[in-house]
């Protein structure tokens, strides 16, 4: 099987430094070197079954996100994500849902992070990146590969494909059953187009540059001007007459309403002198 490491953390020979377990730490978090020496145990487990046709991606970046694939297979089978995983205990994989064995309530109940749906998601992302590059594949599986033997998981058709960490040698027996989707050059192509993705170029705008044509003017005879400038003249007065009108109607209309409101404050005023009056009226009277 061959292997292309794509992390910037691992040098040519696959080592992780001191300086770069520190980089690496502060980048991703502190459970990144142990997931990072998951994915060594995972190769040799399938590097026990798959030969050279077989190609192993690590740690790779999708562009334009900032998410990273950890592991991908791409096989004459097809291509699938690889999730793998160091647990250990008892869980249970049923539909999409990520369930954990409780000793005290003697149950299973859901537990974080939910890691099904964590390589689903990645899958389906890998899915329409592969179709955006051009390779629409029929599909991408998700797999989770438990690592350690200490891991049991009970599955209840579960949504990703979940291997345990004795029974890597019969899921890749059962891969390899499959007929045959991709020929080497495929694999090589699609392997190109993952390490060296290209954006798509924008396509040119073109312009058209038009040049408008030169409208002929027509000859007029010399009383046609002059019943043209009497038209236009008379037409021009009529507008401004109409909007001397306008004008004269707002300004009817402004001071109508002004005459409305002033009575209004009239009538107001009225009032208040008579209620003031009979105020006056009534303390003459009682003294």
């Amino acid at each position: 099987m061959k292997i292309i490491e794509r992390s910037e953390f691992r040098d040519e020979e696959g080592v992780i430094s001191l300086e770069n377990r520190i980089r690496g730490t502060l980048k991703h978090g502190l459970k990144w070197y142990g997931f990072m020496q998951t994915q060594e145990v995972a190769t040799r487990m399938l590097s026990k079954s798959l030969d050279k046709e077989h190609v192993l991606l690590r740690n790779v970046a999708i562009l334009g996100t900032s998410i990273i694939i950890p592991m991908i297979l791409i096989s004459p089978q097809g291509a699938l994500v690889i999730d793998a995983n160091p647990l250990s205990g008892v869980f249970r994989a049923k539909g999409e849902d990520w369930l954990k064995f409780d000793g005290r309530s003697r149950g299973f109940k859901s537990t974080r992070p939910n890691l099904q749906t964590e390589v689903l998601e990645k899958a389906q992302l890998m899915h329409r990146y592969l179709e955006n590059l051009g390779y629409p594949l029929p599909d991408v599986e998700a797999v989770l590969l438990f690592t350690n033997p200490r891991g049991h998981i009970d599955t209840a058709q579960p949504r990703a494909r979940i291997v345990q960490a004795d029974a890597v040698d019969h899921f890749l027996a059962n891969m390899l059953d499959l007929p045959s989707i991709m020929d080497q050059e495929d694999i090589a192509l699609l392997t190109e187009a993952l390490i060296n993705p290209k954006s798509p170029e924008p396509e040119p705008e073109i312009e058209l540059e038009i040049e408008p044509e030169p409208l002929a003017e027509p000859e007029l005879a010399p009383d046609t001007l002059f019943e043209m400038e009497e038209t236009i003249t008379t037409e021009h007065e009529g507008e401004i007459a109409s909007s001397k009108a306008t004008h004269r109607v707002g300004s009817i209309e402004l001071a109508r309403r002004q005459w409305i409101l002033l009575a209004v404050i009239a009538f107001f005023e009225i009032v208040i002198l008579i209620i003031f009056a009979m105020l006056i009226i009534r303390d003459f009277v009682y003294t």
